[in-house]
């Protein structure tokens, strides 16, 4: 009996992948052009999320002020260069008709509205309406993507235990809002959530109910070290460095179907940039993060930090570059097709990456389906 039951898992996991396509998806920062969309070949991403729009109301950035004048609260800011990318993203579908261009709503410098909106039904209604209307005067994305960071605590005081049942909360609503709206257009819209899948995060937040209003669950499965961190550690491993260690894509898939998210919801994350550290110390202290305060180097320009060499940890399947004391762990095109590989063995969606302009073309090469 249980060697039948694993083998219909196994067909399960393979099933999945061979049904629709495996998802293949990429963010892109709006801050840094058209340009990658523009470059984009055909069956090259199933889904393209554009990062980020930004919420006006309570807890609105200082750099929407103007944007926001006059709109109604927890409505969507009007992003500057949106008509280029409207635009961009209509050549693209003509191209390919296939793939499906999502807005992503926050992000870490985004998020704060959401702590405040989703506390009372008005303000959940009031987002709701305005995302709508958004799609409505943007008929060429698909749906949307919440990339609320993060339910219970943002990390500088905003937060509280309420915050998971709101988020609950706020899914539903918007996935009624984009049932309605689909209906009044002939066409289906797509509901998303980016998050952060560690243990503390998900004591926060009953992801099992969450993603019954979702389509996919992208997790980012990638700062798990960082400034931010007391100690330096590749940032975005398959596989955790000790056992029981929370750090990696394969402790994130632990995590979420441990609170009763389906496997096939789950899109694991692959990093198109490293994370440095300087002073590294054989316990993993160090002196500061490298070559800059955030600590990121773009996949395009690892190969040539000067003084430093790749190395291949078999332990967590990941690569770092190493010397004169610097760490900078990054996702290789070899741990890429490794990510792959585990998340068509385990009945993953796909992958996707955060983010499109930091690659040079291998990391979306690796990780394409096979």
């Amino acid at each position: 009996m249980k060697r039948l039951f694993i083998a219909a898992l196994a067909l399960t996991a393979s099933l999945s992948w061979a049904q629709p396509r495996p998802v293949v998806g990429t963010y892109i920062l709006g801050e840094r052009g058209v340009g990658v969309v523009e470059q984009l070949r055909p069956g090259r991403v199933t889904h393209l999320l554009y990062a980020f729009l930004l919420i006006c109301g309570e807890g609105q950035r200082e750099q929407e002020a103007s944007a926001c004048e006059g709109r109604p609260p927890f409505s969507l800011a009007p992003h500057v260069d949106q008509a280029t990318f409207s635009a961009a993203f209509q050549r693209l579908k003509q191209r390919d008709p296939a793939v499906q261009v999502l807005a992503s709503v926050g992000g870490w410098g985004g998020s704060d509205p959401f702590f405040h909106l989703a506390a009372t039904a008005e303000g959940r209604a009031a987002f709701v309406t305005g995302a709508l209307d958004w799609l409505r005067a943007h008929p060429v994305f698909d749906g949307l993507d919440i990339d609320w960071e993060h339910p219970g605590s943002n990390g500088a005081g905003l937060g509280s235990a309420a915050d998971g049942g709101h988020y609950v909360q706020l899914l539903q609503a918007l996935r009624a809002g984009l049932d309605v709206l689909g209906r009044e257009r002939g066409r289906r819209y797509v509901l998303t959530a980016a998050i952060n899948p560690s243990r503390e995060q998900l004591a926060r937040m009953p992801m099992g109910q969450a993603a019954r209003s979702l389509d996919l669950v992208f997790l980012m499965s990638y700062d798990f070290f960082g400034p931010w961190t007391p100690r330096a550690g590749h940032h975005a491993a398959l596989r955790s460095a000790r056992p029981g260690d929370d750090a990696s894509l394969e402790a994130a898939v632990a995590n979420l179907t441990r609170h009763g998210v389906p496997a096939a919801q789950l899109v694991a994350g692959v990093a198109m940039y490293g994370r440095g550290f300087d002073g590294v110390k054989p316990d993993g202290r160090y002196a500061r993060p490298w070559p800059d305060e955030d600590g990121a180097v773009p996949f395009k320009n690892i190969r040539s930090l000067p003084g430093m060499r790749p190395r291949f940890d078999a332990a967590t399947q990941s690569w770092a570059m190493v010397g004169g004391g610097r760490y900078v762990g990054y996702d290789d095109p070899r741990a890429v097709r490794a990510k792959v590989t585990f998340a068509r063995r385990h009945g993953l969606a796909g992958v996707f990456a955060w983010e499109l302009s930091q690659d040079n073309g291998e990391l979306l090469d690796a990780m394409q389906p096979r």
